[in-house]
């Protein structure tokens, strides 16, 4: 047993080490390091889970974990040691891996409701703590636990009733002061067809969506929350899955467990989903 605690504490250190170390990096720098030394899935568990492959999936990564990480340092609690983070739909780990410069593996959570994912984001990047969400809430977190949660990709699938409960959730684990950054549809995906892939994987939801295109654009501009389920293989399912577009009036009228402090679009120079960014009070 002394043995073993003395082990664990040794492979602690060395975590802490390298932690250090990549702090002294530039963000540039610890891109090119990420893309050198962590493992991506194949590109068909790519194209299934992000749309597309290669070397544009980390990139779009990267842009977002500097916006989230710029939110928390300017709305939020600050960076630190003690940072916790929730990547809420992590998959594989394609943006969690970019916490790795500024918070220790032991304060990175990865939640997804798909354990074939979690197992490749397990094995490749390691020391994070993974856990099986289900499609409802709760999770498996106390209260005031977390000082930043994030979820790209994931309100941009679900149906109002499911993102309303997740935001109650989320009011729960957060810390006082911590915030939720939660990217959407844009406007602009009721107004144009969607590219090959996402018609391809899509294309029930997004056909019916843009068939009723007048409509969703003036159910949109009301503060109306669009969503067409289209459900997937495994553990997704119509119910809980589809495509939503989220309005920011939708957001400010029933999202009242936290503070709205944002609707940020554009917020990189690269085709980014607009991202709500919320605040427990």
């Amino acid at each position: 047993m002394m043995e073993e605690a003395d082990n664990h504490s040794q492979a602690e250190r060395f975590l802490r080490k390298m932690n250090m170390a990549f702090q002294l990096l530039t963000d540039e720098q610890w891109f090119d390091h990420v893309v050198s030394d962590f493992q991506v899935p194949t590109e068909d568990v790519q194209t299934g889970t992000v749309g597309r492959a290669g070397l544009p999936v980390l990139r779009d990564g990267f842009l977002f974990w500097q916006f989230a990480r710029q939110m928390l340092q300017q709305h939020g609690n600050g960076l630190s040691g003690d940072t916790k983070v929730m990547d809420f739909g992590c998959a594989w780990g394609r943006i969690l891996r970019f916490w790795l410069k500024d918070v220790p593996r032991s304060n990175l959570y990865g939640f997804d409701v798909q354990e074939r994912l979690l197992a490749f984001a397990r094995q490749h990047v390691a020391g994070c703590h993974y856990s099986v969400s289900d499609p409802f809430p709760p999770i498996h977190a106390e209260n005031n636990t977390f000082d930043m949660i994030y979820a790209f990709s994931v309100f941009s699938h679900l149906p109002a009733n499911v993102a309303d409960q997740w935001i109650d959730e989320f009011a729960r684990v957060l810390k006082p002061g911590g915030i939720a950054c939660l990217t959407t549809r844009p406007r602009a995906h009721i107004d144009r067809p969607s590219t090959k892939a996402a018609k391809e994987s899509k294309a029930g939801a997004f056909s019916a969506m843009y068939s009723a295109r007048e409509e969703n654009l003036k159910r949109y501009d009301a503060g109306e929350f669009i969503y067409y389920p289209g459900g997937s293989a495994g553990e997704l399912s119509a119910e809980t899955y589809g495509e939503a577009v989220i309005p920011e009036a939708y957001a400010r009228k029933n999202w009242q467990s936290l503070e709205l402090v944002g609707f940020f679009e554009n917020y990189t120079q690269a085709y980014m989903q607009p991202c709500f960014v919320l605040r427990k009070t």
